[in-house]
């Protein structure tokens, strides 16, 4: 692939995360998931973020069968660098749309493995590294047991850092200019 665009996922155990606010919101939703899979939504108001985290927080309404997911909160940052508001959107209406719901990704880990999860995303332009997504994604279940919600968390870096978030997408994952491997 010597002049195209590629997304390459690395999924981390979430303890291995390098990002401060990531591991934070890992220890509260420990906190307040006791003997369950995870918290429910109402028990993890955005309003207990740092201010700065809430605009790069989505949360998900999740079914399990047949999976399916769609935006419920969509924060402003996550607006400004995906070039839209996707809050009552599917995985499948963002950026790169070629993508849509993926069987090993996001949403899908969330209720096949019941657990936290942490992916790296790699953006590859002409071979080189062009800019990470780190996304910290919490289970939240309203009944206890099964996954109702996703929590996802993101903290993105340039290779430029001078370069907005914005560029940064429209360059990276301009729609059938992808291919994601992992």
């Amino acid at each position: 692939m010597p002049h195209g665009n590629a997304i390459r996922s690395v999924y981390l155990e979430a303890e291995d995360m390098p990002v401060d606010y990531h591991r934070d919101a890992l220890a509260l939703w420990q906190q307040r998931k006791g003997d369950r899979i995870g918290p429910s939504f109402r028990e993890m108001p955005l309003l207990d973020f740092p201010p700065d985290v809430i605009p790069l927080i989505s949360v998900t309404d999740i079914t399990a069968d047949p999976l399916t997911s769609r935006y419920r909160f969509w924060g402003t940052a996550l607006t400004k660098a995906f070039g839209g508001d996707y809050t009552g959107k599917t995985p499948a209406d963002v950026p790169p749309k070629s993508l849509g719901m993926n069987i090993n990704g996001g949403c899908a880990r969330l209720a096949k493995f019941l657990k936290p999860d942490y992916e790296v995303k790699e953006f590859i332009r002409h071979n080189n590294l062009f800019g990470r997504a780190l996304v910290l994604r919490l289970p939240l279940s309203a009944d206890g047991v099964n996954i109702s919600n996703g929590m996802n968390i993101f903290y993105f870096e340039t290779v430029e850092s001078d370069q907005p978030l914005s560029i940064f997408f429209e360059e990276v994952l301009k729609t059938g200019a992808n291919r994601r491997f992992q």
